[in-house]
């Protein structure tokens, strides 16, 4: 019988780093993965397949990637199919496969309703540091003349894009993990930074199998910063629901932290 587990965060707080670690420890992400470049230089560890399917469902809804309110996505009987197809042949193939991709955000319930027994290891990294570093590449991007120009002036064609972004994916989230918490494990990145036995909370937990792989082996200093002074917002409402989900995906993730503690203990 197949078992499954979802990486879930919002674009630059960790999840290929916690993607990497789990591909090392045996989860099947996927059959063809998007390749390395200069802001992910040890890889996005998405499978194209459904980076393309939620890349399709968001236009099917008049959106790009860049998702900066709450959304109920209209799904049609095609994107339903091609679902369930990506999740027949894994459960087939595969004991034990997930995927990454931050666009899976605003799609997550979608996805726990085809897999009603999946696991969901949700990352997050304080909405400063996430959206400075998303900014942070999409100018390289711009001067670079890499990819559609048009998204990447977005960024300052409106100042808040990258903090609306930060706050509807993390919502989603949020949700998520408070209807569904025995299936979900929330953590910050500073905590896989600090050392985080990510691997052997899950075995723990889940009982996935995973083989053990220290996170000094995929984590590396050089490729994370953190914004240099506040958090710029032109929109003075957007601080109070920020600081919001923000103190929710802290509780959540010190929710965590008591649970590897009764392990430990129980051990």
């Amino acid at each position: 019988m197949s078992e499954q587990l979802i990486i879930a965060g919002f674009h630059r707080s960790g999840t290929s780093l916690t993607a990497q670690l789990l591909h090392r420890a045996g989860l099947f992400l996927g059959y063809e993965l998007l390749d390395a470049n200069p802001s992910n230089p040890y890889g996005h560890f998405e499978d194209r397949e459904v980076v393309n399917l939620h890349q399709q469902i968001l236009g099917d809804n008049d959106l790009t990637w860049q998702v900066g309110e709450r959304l109920l996505p209209v799904v049609n009987q095609n994107r339903w199919q091609r679902m369930q197809q990506i999740i027949d042949q894994r459960n087939a193939e595969h004991r034990l496969w997930g995927f990454k991709d931050p666009r899976a955000c605003p799609f997550i319930m979608l996805w726990k309703y085809l897999l009603p027994d999946a696991k969901v290891l949700i990352v997050y990294r304080h909405f400063a540091d996430a959206t400075y570093s998303l900014t942070r590449r999409h100018s390289a991007n711009l001067f670079s003349n890499e990819g559609p120009g048009k998204l990447h002036r977005r960024f300052w064609q409106e100042p808040d894009l990258a903090l609306r972004m930060w706050l509807t994916h993390n919502e989603a989230l949020v949700s998520f993990a408070r209807v569904h918490p025995e299936d979900t494990m929330v953590l910050s990145m500073d905590m896989l930074q600090d050392g985080f036995p990510l691997i052997w909370a899950i075995n723990r937990r889940w009982k996935l199998g995973l083989k053990d792989v220290p996170i000094g082996e995929v984590f590396d200093t050089s490729i994370t910063g953190r914004r240099p002074g506040k958090q710029p917002v032109s929109d003075r409402r957007l601080i109070g629901e920020v600081n919001t989900t923000w103190r929710a995906l802290e509780g959540l993730s010190k929710r965590t932290e008591q649970m590897l503690l009764r392990e430990i203990e129980v051990a």
